[in-house]
C-alpha cells in the first residue's frame, strides 16, 4: 500500500518480502486495492500536496501582505503622529507667544496707568500747592489791605477828631466873641441911655 506522496508503505513491503506477518491472501488483496484505488489515492495525495503547497504559499503571501500593510499603517501613523506632534508644538508655541504677548501688553498697560495715575496725583498735588500759595498770597494782600484800611480809618478818625476839636474851639471862641459883643452892645446901649 502506498502512503502520502505516492510512496509505498515500508511495513507492507517488508511484510511482502518476508511473508511472515500476513497471510498470502491478504497480500493479494493489497495488490488488488493498489490496482483499483492506487491511482486515485496517489492523485488525491498529490492534490492534497498541491493544496498544502498552495495553502502555505498563500499563507506566506497573506502574511507578507499583512506585514507590508502593517508596516505601511505604522509608517502612516508615525507620519501622522509626527505631524500631530509638530502641530501640538506649534500650537503650544503660539499659545505661549500669545500668553507672553498678553502678559506684556497687560504689564505695559499697568505701567501706563500707573504712570498716568502718578502724573495725575502729582498734578493735583502741584495744583494744591499752587492754590495754597495763591490763597496765602491773597490772604497776605487782604491782610495788608485791611491793615492799610484800618490805618486809614484811624488816620481819618484822628483827623475828624482834630477837626471836631478845632471846630469846638472855634465855637467857644465864637461864643466868647458873641458874649463880648453882647456886652459891648449893652454897654453902648447903656451909655447912650444915660
Amino acid at each position: 500500500m502506498t502512503g502520502k506522496n505516492g510512496k509505498q508503505n515500508p511495513g507492507t513491503v517488508a511484510d511482502a518480502a518476508t511473508g511472515s506477518a500476513s497471510p498470502p491472501g491478504e497480500h493479494k488483496m493489497e495488490q488488488i486495492r493498489e490496482l483499483m484505488f492506487g491511482s486515485v489515492v496517489r492523485d488525491f495525495e498529490r492534490r492534497l500536496g498541491e493544496l498544502h503547497d498552495r495553502f502555505e504559499a498563500e499563507s506566506a503571501r497573506i502574511l507578507a501582505d499583512g506585514q507590508k500593510r502593517v508596516a505601511e499603517l505604522e509608517a502612516r501613523q508615525a507620519a501622522n503622529m509626527e505631524r500631530l506632534q509638530n502641530q501640538l508644538r506649534q500650537e503650544s508655541a503660539a499659545r505661549t507667544g500669545a500668553f507672553e504677548d498678553v502678559d506684556s501688553r497687560f504689564s505695559q498697560s499697568l505701567r501706563t496707568q500707573s504712570n498716568e495715575f502718578t502724573a495725575a496725583l502729582q498734578r493735583h498735588e502741584d495744583d494744591a500747592v499752587a492754590s495754597e500759595a495763591r490763597l496765602r498770597e491773597t490772604m497776605a494782600r487782604l491782610e495788608e489791605q485791611l491793615t492799610q484800611a484800618l490805618q486809614g480809618a484811624k488816620e481819618q478818625f484822628a483827623a475828624g477828631h482834630r477837626r471836631l476839636g478845632d471846630e469846638k474851639v472855634a465855637r467857644e471862641d465864637m461864643a466868647d466873641m458873641l458874649a463880648e459883643l453882647a456886652l459891648r452892645l449893652r454897654g453902648a446901649d447903656g451909655s447912650g441911655n444915660s
